[in-house]
């Protein structure tokens, strides 16, 4: 009986010795994409509508959950996956230039290389907005009242202070004579909560992203003064103007992508970037792009991270430039 244990033992020893012999799947559980906002934003829509491209396109057969985790445009998130899931490798966060504000303003003692970038996916322009009863009907009569009076109304948005939604509204309108310090941001969880609050009347204006306002344009209730595109979109888009039409010179893009936590291994790095190549080129996704107005923006590996250096430098160069951080 000894031996015949010891014969066991060492086949199978041998077996997984043998070149070529099967490693274990991978994905091998369920996965977990975080969302580091409330539902309904732009984050918790793409990680929603990754998952949903994963699965219909066959590319990942195991469940995807996505898990909500507001806080702090993403300091919650990326401390969360910094602190308990380093090396966990059936966890991907959503990131994005509203991660970046956040590190940029120091909000946690963490930068992109605390974590694994993996991909950068989508782009997504930013939008003024009042609502559909307003009385401003231009870009240029809403900063008109900012320049006399900064702090006279309200303006509200889906990330924290300093971070996109606050700084796309304070670079624009920093670039026409604004003083930005003087203005009264009221930050919100998320995107769908800012909405509330300028439907509702807690406040004015909205600073947001266009896919989070889609929903709300096409049905209405909001009026879009100004999208930060280089120029007109298409289809039922075509008759909100740019900011640069109206006489301030500002072009900006929300990229958003996916992270996983630090000591990744490379071969997952590797399984997710073909991963993503197959999605993002698959109909599927063309269809997603479609419906929620996203552009194109892909890098991975190298370019990715050195894009992310630059992003977090001129973030925190406008920061600087306009007060908001020292």
């Amino acid at each position: 009986m000894r031996r015949a244990v010891v014969l066991v033992a060492v086949l199978v020893l041998l077996a997984g010795l043998v070149p070529g012999s099967a490693a274990p799947a991978y994905p091998s559980k369920a996965l977990e994409f975080i969302a580091p906002a409330g539902p309904g934003g732009g984050w918790g829509t793409t990680a929603r509508m990754t998952a949903k491209a994963l699965a219909e396109e066959k590319l990942i057969t195991v469940p995807i959950s996505v898990i909500n985790m507001p806080g702090g445009s993403g300091a919650v998130g990326i401390a969360h996956m910094v602190t308990r899931r380093r090396g966990d490798t059936h966890v991907l966060a959503v990131m994005g230039s509203a991660l970046t504000g956040t590190l940029a303003r120091r909000a946690v003692p963490y930068t992109y290389r605390d974590v694994t970038p993996i991909v950068a996916i989508t782009a997504d322009y930013q939008v003024i907005a009042v609502r559909k009863d307003s009385t401003f009907n231009t870009l240029k009569t809403l900063l008109e009242v900012f320049k006399r009076d900064p702090g006279a109304i309200t303006v509200g948005g889906g990330s924290a202070p300093g971070a996109l939604d606050h700084l796309t509204f304070a670079q624009l309108a920093g670039l026409v004579g604004v003083d930005v310090t003087k203005v009264r941001y009221v930050p919100f969880g998320d995107g769908a909560a800012a909405m509330a609050s300028i439907l509702g009347g807690t406040t004015t204006v909205l600073s947001s992203s266009l896919s989070e306002t889609l929903a709300n344009i096409e049905a209405g209730q909001i009026r879009v003064l100004a999208v930060t595109a280089p120029q007109r979109l298409g289809g039922a888009l075509r008759d909100i103007p740019t900011a640069r039409e109206q006489g301030v010179d500002f072009v900006f893009a929300n990229w958003r992508g996916f992270y996983m936590p630090p000591e990744t291994p490379a071969e997952v790095v590797r399984f997710w970037e073909d991963t993503f190549a197959k999605m993002l080129g698959s109909r599927t996704w063309a269809r997603i792009l479609q419906e929620t107005r996203w552009e194109p923006f892909v890098l991975t590996g190298d370019r990715l991270r050195q894009f992310l250096d630059r992003d977090l430098t001129t973030t925190q160069s406008v920061l600087r430039d306009l007060g908001l951080i020292r």
